[in-house]
């Protein structure tokens, strides 16, 4: 696989974990409360915020975890997929994937829920630190600025066709992609376990 083809199948997977579905569904209750340009301001702000702690973690998440704490790449894949699966089905349930609080200063909701953890949340976090423990800085990054631009593209559409979204379409995408991301959960802590195993195996041999 070339790197370009790695690129893009890993800002395939940043895009799911970000899932642009639910800040479209986001913008469209925004637009109740704040005016255009306000929220023009919070979707700039938000994903910029948003892609700079993702890359800070995939700089230095890898660091963090195996030189300070020593926690292997397997375990982190455990872990990180037991996450993603409880994410994954609580949007399969729900439909939707934050909670919107009433905030006077749409700037204060930039930073948070929108960036974090709505962009920058644990599924996006734990998907970062995996891909550049496989494939390194550059496909990483990468695949984390296309992902965060499809985001913030797709909150400046949403924002100009308020009217044409579709709630109700909107929720079951949502729940869609929640099955994808249990599916992606499910399938690290199958990974996570055979390495472990394996890791076992050739120590014991």
């Amino acid at each position: 696989m070339s790197e370009l083809s790695t690129i893009l199948s890993s800002a395939l997977l940043m895009l799911i974990m970000v899932d642009p579905s639910d800040k479209i569904l986001l913008v469209t209750f925004l637009r109740e409360d704040f005016g255009i340009e306000d929220i023009k301001v919070l979707i700039v702000r938000a994903n910029l915020i948003g892609f700079f702690l993702l890359a800070s973690f995939a700089v230095a998440g890898q660091i963090i975890l195996q030189d300070i704490f020593h926690i292997d790449i397997n375990a982190l894949k455990v872990a990180g997929g037991f996450v993603l699966f409880k994410i994954g089905l609580e949007a399969l349930e729900s439909g939707g994937m934050f909670t919107l609080r009433r905030e006077r200063d749409i700037l204060a909701l930039a930073a948070v829920p929108v960036a974090m953890p709505l962009i920058a949340g644990p599924a996006a976090i734990t998907a970062v630190i995996t891909l550049t423990a496989e494939y390194g800085y550059t496909v990483s990054l990468s695949a984390t600025a296309i992902a965060i631009a499809t985001v913030a593209i797709s909150m400046f559409i949403a924002l100009y066709m308020m009217k044409s979204v579709n709630k109700t379409a909107l929720s079951i995408t949502i729940r869609i992609i929640g099955l994808f991301i249990m599916a992606i959960g499910a399938q690290m802590m199958v990974e996570g376990v055979i390495g472990i195993y394996l890791l076992m195996v050739n120590a014991g041999g």
